[in-house]
């Protein structure tokens, strides 16, 4: 009994001076259980305080307890989500890497293809350049090719005189000359017929013109003008001095011609 009193002296004193702490808690339970026998014969008001702050500082202990229980579980639940993040953080990442592997391999694809497309169109650049320089030098192949007969005519033509006849001092009589100018005359006129052929082909053709006609200022060009003759009319072609040429519907050159003055 001594001993329980002497205890709940002490802890009284320390809880008057404000010294008590949770380290007396089990030492203020020991106390209150020694002393419950007594409680009702020598209960003083410091014994009741004592026993309402060992109460109080149960309470706290638990919700204490409570407490750190709690933080744990907040903890456990805070590495678990970490886990998860740090989870789908890895798979995201890989994601990621292997869409960027893709789209490295389709830029790597994209880029061969147009260094070959490039490469090609160059390639074709050039053979159009070619083929253009080469159209050019021959355009007109195709037209001398056809020229090469009035060249064997007039050659022919000049065949038809033997150079003999063209000596100085040669004597020939009048039949054998006409003979020869005929001949020549048919070459000549073989020539035109064979140039104008060939020129028809590229849309190229004379403008027939003759004496008489009105003249036409469109197709026409009057060189010159002289008094209109008996039974002339004025204002027509008296004379064809050269002859004009069209291709197509656009003049190549006017007919020159003379014109009977009004």
């Amino acid at each position: 009994m001594a001993s329980a009193r002497m205890l709940l002296r002490m802890v009284s004193q320390q809880v008057a001076s404000g010294q008590l702490s949770a380290q007396l808690l089990p030492a203020c339970t020991q106390a209150a259980a020694a002393w419950r026998p007594v409680q009702h014969a020598w209960v003083t008001p410091q014994h009741l305080h004592l026993r309402q702050f060992a109460s109080q500082n149960a309470s706290k202990a638990s919700g204490v307890d409570a407490a750190a229980e709690e933080a744990d579980q907040a903890a456990t639940a805070a590495a678990d989500q970490a886990a998860a993040d740090e989870e789908a953080g890895s798979s995201e990442l890989s994601e990621l890497q292997e869409l960027l592997k893709k789209a490295e391999e389709e830029a790597s694809s994209f880029k061969d293809r147009w260094q070959r497309s490039h490469a090609e169109m160059q390639n074709l650049i050039a053979r159009q350049a070619r083929e253009k320089e080469t159209m050019q030098t021959y355009a007109v192949q195709k037209f001398a090719q056809q020229l090469l007969e009035v060249a064997d005519n007039l050659e022919s033509a000049q065949r038809a005189v033997p150079a003999a006849v063209l000596q100085p001092g040669t004597e020939i009589s009048t039949e054998k000359a006409l003979g020869y100018l005929k001949a020549l005359l048919e070459g000549v006129q073989a020539t035109e017929r064979v140039l104008l052929k060939q020129m028809a082909t590229k849309g190229v053709e004379r403008i027939e013109t003759a004496e008489g006609d009105d003249f036409d200022p469109n197709t026409q060009e009057a060189m010159t003008t002289m008094p209109a003759a008996e039974g002339k009319q004025p204002n027509t072609v008296a004379n064809v001095w050269q002859s004009g040429y069209r291709m197509h519907d656009r003049i190549l050159r006017a007919a020159k011609v003379i014109v009977y003055q009004e």
